[in-house]
């Protein structure tokens, strides 16, 4: 156990008394408390403090949907203390004022020589090329694996989601509205949501996305808010002042620009269990509870820290906040109550063994039964959002020049925060440049789950220059969020998360200019990776906030600060088991008079110096009483999220999360189809008419039918396959135009088509061609490996082989749900195929040529195979065009591209 004992205490008597206003029946008066004092609103028009009789009658599920802020950013909206919101009254004289009982600051910082740590390396390369981790504690406490942030864990890329509807700016005059900063013009609030709110009404694919609103290049102005539905992504043409502008003009100040979410997280707690075992590492996936019985693997659960007075006070936020600097100052502190300080952590199961569940996501801190344990109980997340997004965008807000920044409170008419993500899961914010917010360019909050927000830019804040407000990137609640290679100017806070958040959490490749302190700012947040983050004028934090505002306390725990540049890198080490903060890697310059007021600023509000906590200076920007290693250089690897990626998911599919644009394609094949088709391609069929055109190749297949004669009609089927082979990833393109107009048959395209490898059906499927010179349909789906799309009105997508060598079915019969409506392929009709293959999904996208119609733009998972099918992926093989008897098609600019 880490030592407890921090500070020396001093006999004293404290006779300070507290007079509540209310026992009176007098309202208390905002101005008894300071602008930094954390408040809760639940919607009405007043807000109440942690103290306060009604917030306390609120039921958890209430309390958790109010929303924290401070006092002075409750006054910029206009908001005041309830009537029943105790008032700080002091009824003593400044004799009887408590002392500090800690020891003051020293008069001269000593420089400590640096002793590496025996637990070095924490993290290495490994001889596979793998990551090799240690534990840093005998319990088995570790450090975490980041790499599950952002959207959909970072296994895929956001996708990009077809457009439905595309918007232009509206004509108009603009004329200059007062002293704001920027003209009004005609206001494009109302038909932007309402295009909105229409392509909300439209059904989801299989992921839940509908389909984006597109935002033409130019100007829009936008009086209001606006609200991105499920599934709908809000599109530009750019971020810079080239592409699409939103002029945002907010009637009050404050506020949110824009904002998705939907529904909240219903938690059901009726069905708790507690966590078993007297301790669980932090790192853990794995949790013992008393009864597993209710649990099953796809559930939504919180696991819950439920801690108590033991905890706090070996922390030292109990009552030792008051005392750290003592006198007034310490009576504006509150001690940390237990009740208000129980940790859920939102995870999913993945398996269930016997009282064992194992966890989709580490946990990002310890659990211990003598510090109060925990329970696990199940959670609805149906009502969430999901797969909304706002991207490529400049947002402007407009604001009030005759106002001047004085420190203080100062309303300049101007937006908080340009996006607000809350109850929301798997979205996305990229390519957005903002302007002259007040808090945050991007700011997520309590409900939400793996939001990514990437190649963003947050540029001239305005606002008052103090607390409340410029923190760039802000994560507030949730979990599993990844903010990656976004830039912050003139923050107070670049990339901070709040109060009580549960990791783990990524701030990834990033840069600040004339930046403050980026941490996790208060109260407990868990679980935070700062990778590979530079600012040359600011600092990055892990450390105890102490008696800092009205009492911040410790602010992180297992955060990791990774290869990072800036002036002042502190960590420190919380006072329980289990949790540390770490910094490893220093990718600045190296200099002489590397500056301490890291340290200075750490022990004075914690109250360590002369503790065994005390933070020391060894001459590096790497300070504190944390892990640190490597003060003085950078480490392998570079960036630690990126490399925890590819251990998870290889480095192919890495690269293409991270790169998330559009890059030329390699072309692996192209053909005009106008020459010679014995050229690039081979026939199955013997009653098949091939015929190379100006405009084509027409393709006809024979014209007996199953009615006309059941056993010759297989003959009468074709199949048209590539010579070469296609491996990986790929990209199909090609034009057809139907001639026939028959009401039999369909017409197919295959996927990278092997044979199962059984003699004599060979992977290369070109050596067992006489075997389907009568192309017999069950041939293809017993004896070959594939995927299909059946172009019927119903459209199919399959999975062969769909019945086993014993000619028995498969259940499902190899369909990958759903089936798809989309319309005929009519006659005379010339039909543009786009299909995207990649490992574990499918995508088709058919556009009626002569009028741009889209017709369909659908993807599958293609992992979701009907049981009895190896679920296999498919990698390699020729593409095929199968065409069932009486089909006749023109097929022409037949392209294959790498992905």
């Amino acid at each position: 156990m880490k030592t407890t004992s921090l500070f020396n205490m001093k006999n004293v008597t404290l006779t300070v008394l507290f007079v509540l206003f209310n026992f009176f029946g007098l309202q208390a008066s905002a101005a008894e408390y300071p602008n930094d004092t954390i408040v809760y609103w639940g919607g009405k028009k007043r807000v109440h403090v942690a103290a306060c009789v009604r917030y306390n009658s609120l039921s958890p599920e209430q309390k958790a949907s109010t929303e924290e802020m401070t006092l002075a950013a409750a006054r910029a909206r206009g908001l005041d203390l309830c009537s029943k919101c105790p008032a700080k009254i002091l009824l003593v004289k400044n004799a009887d004022l408590p002392d500090s009982w800690v020891n003051p600051a020293p008069k001269e910082v000593l420089t400590h020589t640096f002793k590496p740590s025996p637990f070095k390396p924490l993290i290495s390369m490994g001889p596979g090329g793998n990551l090799v981790y240690k534990s840093y504690s005998d319990k088995g406490d570790r450090v975490l694996d980041w790499s599950h942030c952002g959207y959909r864990q970072s296994e895929v890329p956001i996708p990009d989601v077809p457009v439905r509807k595309i918007l232009w700016p509206l004509m108009g005059e603009t004329s200059r509205d007062g002293t704001m900063a920027y003209p009004s013009g005609p206001d494009s609030r109302q038909v932007i949501q309402e295009t909105l709110n229409k392509i909300a009404g439209l059904t989801s694919d299989a992921n839940g996305l509908k389909g984006a609103v597109l935002l033409k290049a130019g100007t829009y102005y936008i009086n209001g808010s606006l609200h991105v539905p499920s599934g709908v992504v809000l599109r530009g043409e750019g971020k810079d002042e080239n592409g699409t502008t939103l002029i945002l003009r907010s009637s009050s100040g404050s506020r949110n620009a824009i904002e998705f979410g939907e529904g909240g997280i219903e938690q059901l707690i009726d069905g708790a269990v507690r966590i078993s075992g007297d301790y669980l590492p932090s790192g853990s996936y794995e949790i013992s509870v008393t009864d597993a019985s209710s649990f099953k693997p796809g559930d939504f659960v919180f696991v819950k820290k439920t801690v108590n007075k033991k905890w706090v006070d070996e922390l030292g936020m109990g009552e030792r906040l008051q005392h750290i600097r003592g006198g007034k100052e310490g009576l504006k502190k509150n001690p940390w109550q237990p009740k208000s300080y129980q940790f859920m952590h939102l995870r999913q199961i993945e398996k269930v063994n016997g009282n064992t569940i194992l966890l989709d996501v580490m946990m990002p801190q310890s659990i211990s039964k003598e510090h109060g344990g925990g329970e696990v109980f199940k959670a609805d997340l149906t009502s969430l959002a999901t797969h909304s997004g706002v991207e490529s965008l400049r947002l402007v807000s407009n604001y009030d020049t005759s106002m001047e920044d004085t420190g203080k409170d100062a309303n300049f008419m101007n937006f908080r925060t340009a996006i607000s993500v809350s109850n929301a899961i798997d979205s996305w914010v990229r390519n957005v440049t903002v302007k002259h917010m007040q808090f945050a360019a991007v700011s997520i909050g309590d409900g939400s789950r793996q939001i990514t927000v990437r190649d963003c830019k947050y540029l001239e804040p305005v606002g008052p220059n103090r607390g409340g407000f410029r923190y760039a990137y802000n994560i507030g609640g949730g979990t599993g969020h990844l903010v990656y290679n976004c830039y912050s100017e003139d923050a107070r806070h670049d990339f901070a998360g709040g109060s009580r958040t549960m990791g783990p959490f990524a701030f990834v490749n990033s840069t600040a200019i004339r930046g403050g302190q980026s941490e996790p700012h208060h109260r407990w947040g868990t679980g935070f990776l700062f990778d590979n983050i530079t600012t040359k004028d600011g600092s990055i934090a892990a450390i105890n906030r102490g008696d800092s505002g009205t009492g911040h306390g410790w602010a992180a725990a297992n955060t990791m600060i990774w290869n990072c540049d800036a002036p002042n890198i502190v960590v420190f080490d919380p006072e329980t088991e289990g949790e540390n903060n770490f910094a490893i890697g220093y990718s600045g310059d190296e200099k002489e008079g590397f500056d301490h007021k890291g340290i200075m600023y750490s022990n004075n509000r914690s109250g360590y110096w002369g503790t065994p906590q005390e933070g020391k200076f060894y001459g590096y920007a790497l300070m504190g009483s944390g892990y640190i290693e490597s003060p003085d250089a950078p480490v392998e690897p570079k960036s630690l999220f990126v490399q925890q990626l590819i251990d998870r998911i290889g480095r192919e599919q890495a690269m293409r999360v991270l790169k998330d644009k559009e890059e030329e394609n390699t072309i692996l094949f192209e053909d005009p189809m106008t020459g010679d088709w014995r050229e690039n391609w081979f026939l199955d069929g013997k009653k098949a008419t091939l015929r190379n055109t100006k405009d084509g190749l027409f393709f006809s297949a024979g014209t007996v039918t199953k009615s006309d004669d059941p056993e010759e009609y297989h003959a009468h089927h074709a199949v048209l396959w590539t010579r070469k082979e296609f491996d990986g990833d790929i990209r199909i393109s090609y034009e057809m135009t139907r001639i026939d107009s028959s009401d039999y048959g369909t017409t197919l395209l295959y996927i990278q088509a092997r044979g199962i490898g059984s003699p004599p059906y060979a992977e290369d499927i070109s050596a067992w061609n006489d075997l389907r010179e009568i192309p017999n349909m069950g041939i293809y789906f017993t004896y070959m490996d594939l995927l299909s799309l059946s172009f019927r009105e119903n459209l199919r997508c399959k999975r062969y082989p769909w019945q086993d060598e014993n000619l028995e079915w498969y259940p499902g019969k190899g369909l990958i749900e759903p089936m798809v409506d989309y319309g005929k392929i009519l006659p005379g009709k010339t039909y543009l195929v786009e299909v995207e293959k990649k490992a574990v999904s499918l995508r088709l996208r058919m556009i009626e040529k002569e009028s741009g119609k889209i017709m369909i733009d659908h993807s599958w998972n293609t992992d979701n195979i009907a049981n009895g099918i190896e679920p296999k992926q498919i990698k390699k093989g020729r593409i095929g065009l199968r065409q069932m008897s009486t089909r006749q098609f023109i097929y022409r600019n037949f392209k294959l591209e790498r992905l």
